[in-house]
């Protein structure tokens, strides 16, 4: 794989910050479209993932510019910030991020059936109950989280059709209706796409006023915000 470009675009980006270094930068092969940069001795090492070995010069040194301000502590505006960020919200690099998951990253392994609550039974019974909001979806698989250690409370994963549910909630203190509204969220991101690239700022826009509408529809909606907002969980 040819690391000319990427070096090159380096070696631009810490020219605009003002930065003398020697710079090593690689592609590599990654689960999705991941970058990072490190300083060891003085010289910057970077791995960028192949991902991005198509990407046009000005993505390359706005990915660059990226990084590199980050670890020298550098607020910075600059047209090839704008064009990675433009080039980063378009669906087409979010399909391709996905794809690489797929490649070279693992569908999680972890069990539906908790100590408490059952997700797939869970789910089954929500789609059931919600079977006219959630008519048309592709079923996706379902597991607790293997740690408890985020404030994120359930998430859609794309690139494997799997929903995720934070271990957190297995706990007899957990209302039902709250596990049961985490699953109906993150099932409605089956039904719901993303919108990309939305106003000037280039925004996604995940919870659109559809899913939102449709979010409303849940018997207990709203004594399950009042418990999430109590929690301080979120749900992606």
């Amino acid at each position: 794989m040819e690391n000319s470009a990427l070096q090159e675009a380096f070696c631009s980006a810490a020219s605009i910050l003002g930065v003398n270094a020697f710079v090593d930068a690689r592609f590599r092969r990654r689960a999705g479209l991941g970058a990072s940069v490190r300083l060891r001795g003085g010289k910057i090492f970077a791995s960028v993932s192949d991902g991005y070995a198509a990407a046009p010069r000005g993505v390359l040194v706005g990915l660059a510019l990226s990084l590199l301000a980050r670890i020298y502590r550098r607020r910075i505006t600059s047209p090839y910030l704008d064009e990675y960020r433009e080039f980063s919200s378009r669906e087409s690099v979010s399909k391709l991020h996905d794809a690489l998951r797929k490649r070279s990253g693992r569908k999680r392994k972890e069990s539906a059936d908790g100590n408490v609550y059952d997700l797939g039974e869970i789910m089954g019974r929500v789609r059931v109950e919600y079977a006219d909001v959630l008519a048309g979806i592709t079923p996706p698989s379902i597991v607790w989280s293997k740690s408890e250690g985020s404030r994120v409370l359930g998430f859609h994963d794309s690139a494997f059709s799997q929903i995720v549910v934070n271990r957190i909630l297995d706990n007899p203190r957990v209302p039902e209706f709250a596990v049961e509204y985490v699953v109906f969220h993150e099932l409605l991101h089956c039904k719901h796409r993303v919108l990309f690239q939305r106003g000037k700022s280039m925004r996604r826009t995940v919870h659109s006023g559809a899913f939102k509408n449709d979010e409303k529809k849940f018997r207990f909606y709203a004594a399950a915000n009042a418990w999430l907002s109590h929690s301080r969980g979120i749900l992606a």
